[in-house]
C-alpha cells in the first residue's frame, strides 16, 4: 500500500534555477526616493545579535543553581537576571564618556541586550530619543549610538566570548562589577536606594524570601528612619526633583519635547513645565527648606494625590504619559525590565524560524530572502507615508527590518521625518484585538497598493534550506503570468494573525484572553452555521496552525520569459521593474507586459 504524502509533499524533481534577484538602488517612500535604509548584511548582524541574547536566555533557564530560591522557576530566574542587567545597564550609562574609544568600552552581552530593548523602544513616548536629548547623564550613550552602523558590519565585537583585557578591565573598574554577567550575578545582590523622607543610602535586596525584593512584583523597603519605600514612591521622588531641576536640558519633564514632527520642541517642553510650576498646590510654605521634600509633604507622599492635583493643568493622555516615565528611581524614562522580556518574544520568534541559525543564510539563494525584507520594509515605509493616519501591523520579514534600522537611532530619527514625514511609532504593547483589526487592514491596503498579498500562514515548504524553498516557491508558477504565491498547500491557508503572532498588553493579559476565546467562538458559530445551511467554508488543508508562522510573501513577480520584477509600486511608484533605471534583474529578454507593476514593453527603461 502507497503511503499517504502530505499535501505539501513534492516528489523528486531537479531543482528549479535559482532565482537572481537584485535590490533596486533606489526605493521610493512618500513623495522621495532613497537608498536603500538597512541592507541584507545588517540583517544578518542583527540576527546574530538575536541568536547571542537567545542563548543567553537559554543559559540562565538552564541555571538552575544560579540563586539561591529559584532552583525551580526558570521564568523568575529570567526576570531576575534582567533586572541585574538593567541595573549593570544603567551603571555602564553613567559611566562611559563622550571621549571613549567605543570598541573599547562596549558592553558585556547582558548589558547589550538591555541596550538593544531601550533602541527599540523609541516610542514608548519615544523615550530613548527624548531621554538621550534631555537627559545630561545618558547624552554619553548618543556617542556609542551612533557608532552602531560600524558594530553591525562587525557584530562579533558585541557578541564576542572572549574581549580585549582593555575592555574587561575598563568595565569593572568603572561600573564595579565583574564583566561576565554569570560571575557577576553572584556578587549583584543588592541595590542602592536613596530614602525621599531622609535621604540615606540603603541596600536593599534584589530578591527576598517575602517577594519584596527591588527585583520583585511587591518591593518594598523599610528604611532607617521607619518609613516604608516602595517603586511607586521612588518615581514619585524623582519626579519631584524634575520638577524643581532649573536647568537645561535636565528641567524638562518626561514626555515634552518629542513629538511626531519635533524631536526637541523646547517651547512645548516649557509650557508644559510652566503649567505644573503654576499649581500652589504643590509649593505651599511648609516646615522643609528643601523644595523636593516640600513637594513631597504637600502631596503627601502620595502618586495618586500628585495626579489628582496635576490634573487640573493637564489633559489626563498628557498626564498619563508623563508619570509612566516616574515608576521607579533609574535614570531612563521606560521601563527597561519590561522592555527586554516583550523584546523576548520577537526574539524566540526569530529563532523559532531557523533565521538565527549561524548558517541559515550562508550562500546567495538563501540570502535573497534577507532583500525580500529590505523591499518589503522600504514598502512597508511607503504604505505609512501614504497614510499617516493609520495603523499597520508588521510581518515578522518587515519587523526585522523595521528593529534593524531603528538600531541606527540618529539615522532612523532622520530619515522618518524625511521620508515619511514623521516619527514613526513602533508600538510593542499593542492588545490583541486592535492588532488582529490593524493587521487585516494592514492586509487589504498592502493588496490594493502593490497588488501582492501581503502574508501566507503555513508550514514549511519543501526544501532543506530557505533557498530550496523559494526555489519550489518559484517553479510552482513557471507556467504563468499570475502573482507569485506559495504552493496549493497549508502556506495558502491565511488565518487570523492573532493565531500566530498575538501581542498581549501584560497589564490585561486576562481581557485579551477573553477576546480571543470570543472570536474563536464566534469563528466556530460561523461554520456550523454555515454547515448547517449546506455550504462549506473552505480551508487548505487539515493542519493545526497554532504553531504556524507568518510566511512572507517575496515582493516579485514571475513571468515566464524569466524576469523575476519586483513590484513596481515598491521600488519606484510603479513606473518600472526592480532594477530601475538599470535594467531587469535576471537579464532576461522582456518582461511580461501584463499584470499589476508589469514594466511594460521590455526592461531597459524602467527609470
Amino acid at each position: 500500500m502507497t503511503e499517504q504524502l502530505p499535501p505539501y509533499t513534492t516528489l523528486p524533481q531537479l531543482e528549479p534555477e535559482a532565482p537572481q534577484y537584485t535590490l533596486p538602488e533606489t526605493f521610493s517612500i512618500g513623495r522621495g526616493s532613497t537608498q536603500h535604509l538597512v541592507r541584507p548584511d545588517q540583517l544578518k548582524a542583527h540576527l546574530q545579535l538575536l541568536a547571542a541574547f537567545s542563548h543567553l536566555k537559554q543559559r540562565v533557564v538552564a541555571s538552575e543553581s544560579l540563586i539561591a530560591g529559584l532552583e525551580s522557576d526558570s521564568e523568575k530566574r529570567w526576570v531576575w537576571f534582567v533586572n541585574l542587567a538593567v541595573e549593570r545597564f544603567e551603571r555602564w550609562c553613567l559611566t562611559i564618556k563622550q571621549s571613549d574609544t567605543v570598541e573599547q568600552r562596549l558592553p558585556p552581552i547582558d548589558v547589550t541586550m538591555v541596550w538593544h530593548s531601550y533602541l527599540l523602544n523609541p516610542r514608548q513616548a519615544i523615550w530613548y530619543a527624548e531621554d538621550t536629548a534631555r537627559i545630561s547623564k545618558l547624552k554619553p550613550l548618543v556617542h556609542f549610538t551612533d557608532y552602531f552602523p560600524r558594530l553591525l558590519a562587525n557584530p562579533d565585537l558585541l557578541t564576542t566570548d572572549a574581549p580585549q583585557h582593555e575592555r574587561v578591565s575598563a568595565w569593572e573598574r568603572r561600573t564595579k562589577s565583574l564583566y561576565d554577567p554569570f560571575a557577576s550575578a553572584a556578587d549583584l545582590t543588592h541595590k542602592s536606594i536613596e530614602c525621599p523622607y531622609c535621604c540615606r543610602i540603603i541596600l536593599s535586596p534584589f530578591l527576598r524570601s517575602n517577594g519584596k525584593g527591588y527585583a520583585q512584583s511587591n518591593f518594598s523597603v523599610e528604611c532607617e528612619c521607619a518609613h516604608l519605600i516602595t517603586k511607586e514612591l521612588l518615581g514619585l521622588y524623582k519626579f519631584a526633583k524634575n520638577i524643581v531641576e532649573p536647568t537645561a536640558p535636565d528641567t524638562y519633564l518626561a514626555g515634552t519635547l518629542h513629538t511626531p514632527r519635533n524631536t526637541y520642541d523646547t517651547a512645548r517642553g516649557d509650557t508644559i513645565k510652566k503649567r505644573v510650576l503654576s499649581s500652589y498646590i504643590i509649593f505651599q510654605k511648609n516646615e522643609s527648606s528643601d523644595p523636593v521634600r516640600q513637594i513631597l509633604i504637600n502631596v503627601q507622599y502620595d502618586a495618586a494625590r500628585m495626579r489628582i492635583v496635576l490634573n487640573k493643568y493637564l489633559k489626563p493622555r498628557l498626564l498619563n504619559k508623563i508619570m509612566s516615565a516616574y515608576m521607579d528611581d533609574r535614570v531612563f524614562s521606560l521601563d527597561l525590565v519590561g522592555a527586554v522580556l516583550r523584546q523576548a518574544s520577537f526574539v524566540k520568534k526569530m529563532v523559532d524560524l531557523g533565521w538565527t541559525e549561524p548558517a541559515y543564510f550562508a550562500n546567495e539563494v538563501d540570502a535573497v530572502a534577507l532583500q525580500h525584507c529590505v523591499a518589503r520594509y522600504h514598502a512597508f515605509l511607503n504604505l505609512m507615508a501614504e497614510s499617516p493616519a493609520s495603523f499597520f501591523v508588521p510581518t515578522l520579514d518587515i519587523d526585522l527590518g523595521w528593529h534593524t534600522h531603528q538600531l541606527m537611532a540618529r539615522q532612523y530619527q532622520n530619515d522618518c521625518l524625511s521620508l515619511v514625514g514623521r516619527y514613526v511609532d513602533h508600538d510593542d504593547k499593542v492588545e490583541e484585538g486592535q492588532l488582529a483589526t490593524s493587521f487585516d487592514l494592514t492586509c487589504r491596503v498592502w493588496n490594493d497598493r502593490y497588488r501582492v498579498p501581503y502574508m501566507h500562514c503555513g508550514c514549511p515548504l519543501p526544501g532543506d534550506t530557505i533557498g530550496q524553498k523559494l526555489r519550489r516557491l518559484l517553479s510552482s508558477q513557471a507556467t504563468t503570468d499570475v502573482l507569485l504565491l506559495p504552493p496549493q498547500s497549508d502556506a495558502r491557508a491565511a488565518t487570523h494573525p492573532s493565531d500566530h503572532n498575538a501581542v498581549f498588553a501584560l497589564h490585561n493579559m486576562s481581557a485579551s484572553l477573553r477576546r480571543r476565546e470570543n472570536r474563536t467562538r464566534k469563528a466556530e458559530m460561523r461554520r456550523l452555521r454555515a454547515e448547517r445551511d449546506g455550504r462549506a467554508m473552505q480551508r487548505d488543508g487539515n493542519v493545526n496552525h497554532g504553531i504556524a508562522f507568518l510566511y512572507p510573501v517575496p515582493m516579485f513577480y514571475y513571468y515566464p520569459g524569466g524576469c523575476v520584477a519586483a513590484a513596481g509600486a515598491v521600488v519606484n511608484g510603479g513606473l518600472g521593474c526592480a532594477a530601475g533605471a538599470g535594467g531587469c534583474s535576471t537579464g532576461g529578454s522582456a518582461c511580461g507586459g501584463s499584470g499589476a507593476g508589469a514594466c511594460g514593453t521590455g526592461c531597459g527603461g524602467g527609470g
